[in-house]
Formats: structure tokens, sequence, C-alpha cells
């Protein structure tokens, strides 16, 4: 399947609810976004912050489409404010769609704009250790397992082990 990339537009709502909502099944257990009855109106918030974010250049958060304008899901970049040469990735994808390699072409595609910066030297995924589906796609991608630490993720149920990867900028 090829995916396409762009940020999300207002009209883009109604299907991004919808994804949130028939995919609670692997979202809620690991994004405490992803809620019973997401709304519209949420949907347009994150969308108003998402295209925030990418003015001032904190953040650079896309949606994840197919080719027939079906809503596949989301990834995106957050730069550190702090360490000018890292940013970290995050991804989700519709529960429909998932195991068809979406995730991974997110992974692939984000990087390469990562790269394109010219000062970001490291991308780094966090996932919560038994998130078993977003480790696979780091893994499958060439991340490095860095290390696992507590509760730099926070779910309903508290802080979590988290699972921290990278990616170094190619020689």
């Amino acid at each position: 399947m090829q995916v396409v990339y762009r940020p999300y537009h207002h009209d883009d709502a109604v299907a991004f609810a919808q994804a949130v909502n028939s995919s609670l099944d692997t979202l809620r257990p690991w994004l405490l976004w992803a809620h019973e009855g997401f709304t519209l109106e949420e949907a347009r918030r994150w969308f108003t912050a998402t295209h925030t974010l990418r003015e001032t250049g904190e953040a650079n958060e896309l949606g994840l489409f197919a080719e027939d304008g079906r809503l596949l899901g989301g990834a995106g970049l957050r730069y550190s404010t702090t360490q000018k040469n890292l940013c970290s990735m995050g991804y989700w994808v519709r529960s429909s769609e998932q195991r068809q390699g979406v995730a991974s072409q997110a992974v692939h595609y984000l990087l390469d704009l990562a790269w394109q910066d010219g000062k970001t030297e490291t991308v780094e995924i966090l996932a919560v250790a038994e998130n078993v589906a977003s480790r696979r796609v780091a893994e499958k991608c060439g991340a490095s397992l860095i290390d696992i630490k507590h509760g730099l993720i926070v779910l309903d149920s508290g802080p979590a082990e988290t699972a921290i990867y990278h990616f170094h900028r190619p020689c």
C-alpha cells in the first residue's frame, strides 16, 4: 500500500474521529488521548495544534492516508528544545490498516525528513515496553534499543516501563 503524507485538514475530522473510535482496542492501551467517544471537535483541536507546532518549528505531525483518501493514521516528529540534534518520532495506525507496512513506511518517511535539516543526529522512539507492535516497527526499521526506563511514558494505570529506541544519522 502506498501511503500519502500530508498535514490534516479540518475536513479530515470525521475520518479521524472514526479511526480513533474504531481503533480503541489497539490505541487505548498505549495512548492517553485515545478514548471512547473521541469527538470531531477534539480532532479539529488536534489539527489546529499540529498546524501551530509546524509553523513554530516544534513538530511536523502528518496524517497518513491511502491513495484513495482513506485515513490510515498519523505520525510525526517532535523537535527537542533542549537538545538541538535530537527529535522524537511517534506513530499510530488505525486497527483495520495495521500489519500492512503503514507504520514502517511512515518511520522511513519521517527519518528522511529528520535527516534533511542537516542538524538532527538522533531520532528517538519511546514505546511502552509491553507495546509489542510499536517496538516491532522500530526494530524492523533499524532502530537500536538503547534502554528500558521506568516512567518516561505515563498511562492511565500510572508510569510505565518505556523502551527507548534510537536511529542515528547515516554516514
